[in-house]
């Protein structure tokens, strides 16, 4: 990398004020090689995981960065992330599948082509063994909100890079990947690291305050402070560089703590301590001892030319990438207790209710505000439950789709089939159970053709909600802002729906909203089916005013 920089908008609550920029990572500062196990330290806030990102790319430089690739530039973000692959801080992965199904998914999607099926479950094997997951290779992940029981902590790390790893990428990127594990387990994830770099693999990892041992399995260290780099080389001479400049790390000290509690910042600062002159200071000590020939000399290879990268070798089709999706989303499915039950016992649960309410209805003009307003239950149950359904689903599972489209495992539309053609059946035979139940339970009409009717518009009903539900899991990041928007885009759509309001009685600055309600339509329809044909007896006379 050569004279990386990035900074951010800022925008001021007061609009007057107008908006400013921070520099979060400082021009001329960063400029150096990684190789092996590289640990990016620092503080927070101080720019670990923006240089990070820079490095994947996953975020774009500011002008005058150039990031380099066997010591020719490279032109665009899309040629590292060719390369590379990226493993977040946050393990998204389904709950419901195994460790063995879980890599083997990634080897079958990732995986070039031209390599065959028995090929790549072999190339998975090895990476559950490379990994030391084969004990535990038949458990499933888990998830302690879904009530899965599965792998450990750190089990469940180790399962994201496995998956990663599993095509060879020749960069690894990690953001924090020892978060939230105990000590032994840090190092076993770290251990399995260093692995990979004997095998070819750069890696790269931002990590906060690693315990001795894992210190000493990195090759090399880059510490930044305040977005600027106060030491990048080999992480066993970084004592000997800071004892030089002032700051002796005592012996049996951990270096990493050190350099935090003591470097860094001042654990038992005095009065007159100045922590931005700190900075200033080591930021200068460093400029000084590195010299410029190292940026000089990727100056002057870049002229030889940008990095070639070679041609990406196809991985699995469109048509494999669904087949192997929709297996993955019906056993996600089926192996949740939760899922297919639930939403089947608030059908049957909901038509019991309607059905003792409105348990056969009459035949005279009486019935005719009951039945309005059992076809109008009908129709906004069907549009919740399902809107709420998907949300309820889909809303967990968007984490891991995001990671997996990030690491180009799979793209959106064989994901998207195979997410509807799995859910399809669901919302099939759920509603049709519960309008089974409440038509002939409320006493509508007779008839083959009049049930079938109402069938297929509860059914297409639940198709519609469905689709919402899944517009508003894809805009909405956080699941619990999409349930608290669903109700607001519902509620509306449910009092012009033709039951509260009649049509000529809707204000004309709210006239559209009528044709985009779903609900609007299955009610008309409903009631249409209903009451065609439909003999009312008259009132008795003593009813007539």
């Amino acid at each position: 990398m050569s004279n990386l920089s990035y900074e951010v908008e800022l925008r001021s609550k007061d609009s007057s004020s107008g908006s400013g920029r921070k520099q979060i990572l400082k021009p001329g500062s960063f400029t150096g090689d990684f190789e092996g196990l590289t640990a990016i330290m620092g503080p927070s806030g101080a720019g670990k995981t923006s240089l990070l990102n820079i490095l994947a790319g996953r975020v774009t430089p500011a002008k005058g960065s150039t990031i380099f690739l066997d010591h020719r530039p490279l032109q665009q973000n899309s040629d590292i992330q060719s390369l590379s692959a990226y493993v977040q801080q946050d393990d998204c992965m389904l709950a419901t599948q195994t460790v063995r199904e879980t890599v083997e998914m990634a080897a079958l999607l990732r995986l070039p082509h031209h390599m065959s099926k028995s090929q790549k479950l072999a190339r998975a094997a090895e990476t559950l063994e490379l990994f030391g997951l084969t004990k535990c290779a038949d458990t499933y992940i888990g998830d302690p909100s879904s009530k899965v029981i599965g792998v450990s902590g750190g089990e469940r790390k180790r399962v994201s890079i496995a998956m990663i790893c599993v095509a060879q990428p020749r960069i690894l990127f990690l953001d924090e990947p020892t978060s939230g594990l105990d000590s032994f387990i840090a190092f076993s994830v770290v251990k399995v690291l260093k692995k990979l770099c004997t095998m070819g693999v750069t890696v790269l990892t931002t990590i906060h305050q690693p315990s001795s041992d894992i210190f000493q399995l990195f090759d090399s260290l880059l510490l930044v402070q305040s977005g600027n780099v106060v030491y990048h080389g080999p992480a066993s001479s970084s004592v000997e560089y800071f004892g030089s400049i002032g700051f002796q790390c005592p012996k049996l000290s951990n270096p990493a703590d050190y350099f935090f509690m003591h470097v860094l910042t001042e654990l038992e600062a005095e009065a007159g301590y100045n922590q931005e002159a700190r900075e200033r200071d080591l930021c200068a000590a460093w400029k000084a001892r590195s010299t410029g020939g190292n940026a000089a000399a990727l100056v002057t290879q870049a002229a030889a030319g940008p990095y070639q990268v070679p041609k990406e070798t196809e991985r699995s089709t469109m048509r494999e990438q669904f087949g192997l999706l929709l297996k993955r989303s019906w056993g996600e499915a089926t192996r949740n207790p939760m899922r297919v039950r639930a939403q089947l016992v608030q059908s049957i649960a909901f038509a019991f209710i309607i059905s003792t309410i409105w348990w056969q209805l009459g035949d005279n003009q009486n019935s005719i505000q009951d039945r309005n307003g059992v076809l109008f239950f009908m129709s906004a149950n069907g549009m919740m439950s399902s809107v709420m359904g998907v949300l309820s689903t889909f809303g967990n599972e968007r984490a891991s789709f995001i990671r997996d489209y990030e690491n180009q495992l799979y793209k959106v539309g064989p994901y998207l089939l195979a997410k509807v053609a799995c859910e399809a059946p669901f919302y099939f035979f759920i509603p049709l159970t519960g309008a089974t139940i409440m038509y002939f339970c409320v006493g509508f009409q007779n008839a083959a053709s009049k049930y079938l009717n109402t069938a297929i518009v509860m059914v297409t009903l639940n198709y519609a909600g469905m689709s919402m539900g899944l517009i508003l899991a894809s805009l909405f990041s956080d699941i619990a802002v999409a349930l608290l928007v669903a109700p607001l885009i519902i509620m509306p759509l449910m009092m012009f729906s033709g039951f509260f309001l009649n049509a000529d009685s809707t204000p004309v600055y709210y006239s559209w909203i009528p044709w985009i309600s779903p609900m609007k339509y299955a009610f008309s329809a409903l009631a249409m089916n209903e009451y065609r044909g439909l003999d009312l007896k008259c009132l008795p006379d003593e009813y007539i005013g």
